[in-house]
């Protein structure tokens, strides 16, 4: 059970779905609020290629917006159970901008049914994830609520204070006292299975798919490693290739954001989610890369 203290300002926020929501107010910041490390597995049976299982890591600085009073007993872990409400609000949010997944054949756009086997975890990023560092008294946790934590001192490894006890400084310690590098932070990662609503054939030519967001509010990136996977059943032979997209998605000028205005998009109405999204979450100015996308390919490399 979530916390009566503004459960749904929380949970209103963390749905994905307002981010795209949020393009009509958007004007002049055409940058991403949201940073969505991607892993998918294409899913196969029978010969055929049956939807697409998806793993998307947020940025840190999302998962701790997130995350906030879901720890119902205060044992310093999320478990599943205590996401699931957060998990089927993001899926809600999400479903009027279809799961921000592209599927085309040959250049023909494939449906998708409903989402399923939808759950979150909260766990160590993917390499190569987004680190939105927070930093004590930043700008962009004002009026949100949220206590922004002070980073410790970090205190000396066995090696180093020994150096210090003889020498004074561990400033000019030998390279053997380095500290291993620091984990990976933990994130917030949306696990869900998106069905085709009509099987393609394995080895059918032109098979593609994207994950990305037109209005840049959420930048979405693959993973370092293993961004996509052929799952069981994938015929001997087909493989993955990742590339730029052909008509590649472009951050809006001012003229389409004023467009939008006008005509706005009847089934993306800002006033359900983006008001709220914004408030919770501020803004922050960060670069981002080109859309890309996976074309399934299958026989001898060309």
């Amino acid at each position: 059970m979530v916390r009566s203290r503004s459960p749904r300002k929380r949970l209103i926020g963390a749905a994905l779905g307002a981010a795209a929501a949020l393009f009509g107010a958007a004007s002049a910041r055409a940058h991403p609020h949201v940073f969505v490390t991607t892993e998918t597995t294409v899913l196969y049976e029978n010969g055929t290629i049956v939807g697409l299982r998806q793993k998307w890591s947020f940025d840190d600085f999302y998962t701790s917006m997130a995350i906030q009073g879901l720890d119902t007993n205060n044992d310093g872990t999320y478990d599943r159970s205590e996401l699931e409400e957060l998990a089927k609000v993001n899926m809600e949010g999400l479903k009027e901008f279809e799961y921000f997944t592209t599927a085309r054949l040959s250049g023909e756009k494939l449906k998708f049914e409903a989402p399923k086997d939808f759950w979150l975890e909260h766990a160590e990023a993917p390499e190569g994830a987004v680190d939105v560092t927070m930093k004590t008294g930043d700008a962009a946790f004002e009026g949100t609520g949220v206590a922004v934590p002070k980073k410790e001192a970090e205190q000396p490894g066995f090696f180093a204070r020994v150096w210090n006890w003889f020498f004074g400084s561990s400033q000019d310690a030998p390279a053997a006292t380095a500290e291993k590098p620091a984990e990976q932070p933990k994130v917030l990662s949306l696990h869900f299975t998106l069905p085709l609503a009509q099987p393609v054939l394995a080895d059918a030519p032109g098979f593609n798919f994207t994950v990305a967001d037109p209005s840049f509010y959420i930048a979405f990136q693959m993973a370092e490693k293993d961004p996509v996977v052929l799952g069981a059943g994938a015929p001997t032979g087909c493989r993955a290739t990742i590339g730029e997209v052909a008509d590649a998605v472009t951050p809006p000028t001012a003229e389409d954001v004023a467009k939008s205005a006008a005509q706005p998009n009847p089934a993306a109405d800002p006033s359900k989610l983006g008001d709220a999204f914004a408030q919770q979450f501020g803004s922050q100015s960060v670069g981002f890369g080109s859309a890309m996308a996976a074309k399934i390919t299958c026989g001898p490399p060309s």
